[in-house]
């Protein structure tokens, strides 16, 4: 029970700070590539690094996600720098469902719900 509420909590989170990433996409707010680049200053990879490494079994699990998770962030701060250059193209190209991040964000998240499951 408290594994499938914890992952509920991280999808929750991770969800939110997509809402934060298509508020700076829209123009709402500024980001920093090299700060979006660190996967552990959302909810989410704090969750990772503490509560995930010890509930996450067995340990390639957590490796797994936290993998997906940095790529996720990999990702994220191409498209922050696409957007800050201008390449509006390439932005909406990463942001197609089959686009980096796009497939990024739903390997994470797919990979989290067969957990919870």
């Amino acid at each position: 029970m408290a594994l499938k509420h914890e992952i509920e909590q991280a999808i929750a989170d991770h969800a939110a700070w997509k809402k934060h990433f298509r508020d700076f996409i829209n123009g709402r707010i500024e980001l920093d590539p090299e700060t979006v680049g660190k996967d552990n200053l959302c909810h989410f990879g704090q969750w990772l690094q503490k509560e995930g490494e010890r509930m996450l079994l067995p340990k390639e699990t957590h490796a797994e996600i936290s993998s997906l998770h940095s790529e996720f962030h990999r990702v994220a701060s191409m498209v922050v720098a696409k957007k800050i250059k201008g390449d509006l193209q390439g932005v909406q190209q990463d942001l197609a469902s089959n686009g980096a991040f796009g497939l990024a964000s739903d390997a994470l998240m797919q990979r989290m719900l067969r957990i919870k499951a």
